[in-house]
């Protein structure tokens, strides 16, 4: 197996150190590159020839998911796998639908991601079972999950959900009368599939919104 290039895509740097540490044993890695936010990412992207990112899917002020689908338009571009300590199933599919090459739980651990970086230098592509049972459990609805992108006052709203005040109060906070802030909430459940308000705050708790 020929020496590769590594970038470590992750924002806390106790957790990117330890995998540098570990990584930098592996008789199959070069060098190691490491990045905590978008501009960092973007920076090491342009400085140096990567093969393999490891990418942390919740970063500061980006999501792994918009980087990915930045990644997808160049012809040419390392290959993905994202690192996550979320299990949301609408999370893992839309990763999937961006393209990324392996998907490794932070609760999985270190030889689970050495095993998926060999098999994505080999196959291109490795999904361990517990991910392939999402494809196969899912593959009814693949095309009408939709992506986890909510605008400035879906997410406000959210916030404000989850710090379990009335109506009332989330009206007042954001400056509309109660029967918009329902009509908001309503508009938000059926966007993400969710049944009521404490689905809603389950679904974005375990991708990652909140």
């Amino acid at each position: 197996m020929k020496r590769i290039n590594i970038l470590l895509v992750e924002d806390e740097v106790l957790i990117r150190q330890g995998m540098r540490s570990l990584l930098e044993k592996e008789d199959f890695v070069k060098d190691i590159f490491e990045a905590g936010d978008a501009s960092e990412f973007h920076s090491q992207l342009s400085l140096h020839s990567i093969d393999i990112i490891l990418l942390d899917v919740k970063l500061p002020g980006v999501k792994g998911q918009e980087l990915l689908n930045e990644l997808s338009k160049k012809e040419d571009h390392p290959r993905v796998i994202a690192v996550t300590g979320l299990e949301g199933v609408e999370l893992i599919i839309n990763l999937l639908k961006c393209g990324v090459n392996g998907i490794v739980f932070k609760l999985d651990g270190y030889s689970e991601i050495v095993k998926t970086i060999k098999e994505v230098l080999v196959l291109g592509h490795y999904f361990q079972e517990k991910i392939s049972d999402i494809i196969q459990a899912n593959a009814h609805r693949w095309d009408h999950i939709p992506p986890i992108s909510l605008s400035f006052q879906e997410n406000e709203l959210l916030r404000i959900i989850a710090s379990g005040l009335t109506t009332k109060e989330i009206a007042a906070q954001l400056k509309m009368t109660e029967a918009t802030t329902e009509t908001y909430r309503t508009r938000l459940i059926k966007k993400l599939g969710v049944r009521n308000s404490a689905a809603l705050l389950a679904y974005a708790y375990r991708n990652g919104i909140l």
